[in-house]
């Protein structure tokens, strides 16, 4: 177990490593640098193209990325290899992921969504009816979703779509967390550290982390989507207001899309500050976990800080990938305290324990 938490924890700087790239790409808008997947210009590399600074970043990204899934894969068949393998499940993943990567790549869209919705239940049905280990699971999905984000790249530049490259984007960054939830779930801390819960607490615990998680993950889909329309200006450049309003009309969009990115993110970061505060006397039990809470306070004010030079700085590249990547942090850290809370309520992991209410002050 400590071998492949090491490894997974390998994978993961590698994600975090392409994540920054990606945000690289779209920061100096060169995503399409590359007209055709999953070859370069009809080529495996074409020569000289670490020379050239758009086809270093659109096609070092792509050759980042296929290493984080051979990683991925590596970590699937460990986990395989310990819980009564069957070979066919993976030979079927393998095959079935070429068949699918083929469709996408002649536009057969239909039958490739079809294999999607089939491999989901598959994963589901498997997985409950064969009763998997958590991370047998875990890195199963991993690999489904890593086929899935290949896919939606290619389309990103195969159709030329600024949907396809959010979608891109925000699954890359939920799949991000997911690579935290493999480190987490192999960790020491994981099978050893302990949270005891009144019922009540508990209840109220699980409510604010989720809340706090997708309040944050709305937020990501909002600055992606800012991200891929407004990639070298900004609609607006004033601060309190957004081309002169305090509430934009919808229209033009990108307007309106900029306003509610600033408001909605201050009211997130308000909710970050909120939930930080409470969550020290929910994982502040376990001592490995007692950093979370401090960082996520100080997260969200970086996260503004951050938005403001941006807008100051005109999207300079260096202040613009920093925001990105503080966002991914706040992300992250409210998964972890999410899945932390999830685990300890449910005894999946954590050794979780549950107390009367009355014991509550005891606490």
């Amino acid at each position: 177990m400590r071998l492949f938490h090491y490894f997974a924890r390998f994978t993961l700087l590698v994600g975090l490593l392409l994540i920054w790239w990606g945000a690289a790409v779209t920061t100096e808008d060169v995503g399409l640098a590359v007209p055709d997947w999953p070859l370069c210009f009809g080529k495996v590399n074409p020569d000289g193209w670490y020379q050239v600074p758009a086809l270093l970043l659109e096609h070092g990204h792509r050759w980042i990325a296929t290493t984080l899934g051979f990683l991925v894969l590596a970590m699937y068949f460990w986990q395989f290899a310990k819980c009564r393998p069957s070979f066919l499940e993976a030979a079927g993943i393998i095959f079935v992921g070429i068949g699918y990567l083929y469709l996408v790549f002649q536009m057969a869209l239909l039958p490739a969504l079809i294999i999607v919705f089939m491999a989901s239940a598959w994963l589901i049905l498997v997985w409950a009816a064969r009763k998997w280990a958590l991370l047998r699971g875990l890195t199963t999905l991993a690999l489904l979703v890593v086929i899935l984000q290949a896919s939606l790249g290619g389309l990103r530049v195969l159709k030329m779509s600024d949907p396809y490259g959010i979608t891109h984007g925000t699954l890359g960054q939920l799949f991000f967390c997911l690579l935290v939830f493999i480190v987490f779930a192999s960790s020491r801390t994981w099978a050893e550290g302990k949270i005891v819960w009144p019922s009540l607490t508990a209840k109220s615990a699980r409510f604010w982390t989720t809340l706090l998680f997708f309040a944050v993950f709305v937020q990501l889909i909002i600055g992606a989507t800012l991200r891929h329309t407004q990639r070298l200006h900004l609609a607006a450049s004033d601060l309190l207001t957004t081309k002169g309003f305090l509430l934009p009309p919808f229209s033009p969009a990108d307007v309106f899309v900029l306003h509610l990115h600033k408001y909605w993110g201050f009211s997130v970061a308000l909710l970050v500050l909120f939930v930080a505060l409470k969550s020290r006397h929910w994982i502040g039990q376990v001592p490995r976990l007692r950093w979370v809470s401090p960082a996520l306070m100080i997260m969200p004010v970086n996260q503004v800080i951050l938005g403001v030079y941006v807008i100051l700085t005109g999207k300079s590249f260096w202040v613009t990938n920093l925001h990105v990547l503080n966002g991914l942090g706040i992300l992250v850290l409210s998964f972890l305290v999410m899945i932390s809370v999830w685990a300890s309520t449910t005894g999946i992991g954590l050794l979780g324990q549950s107390v009367p209410d009355k014991a509550k002050a005891l606490i």
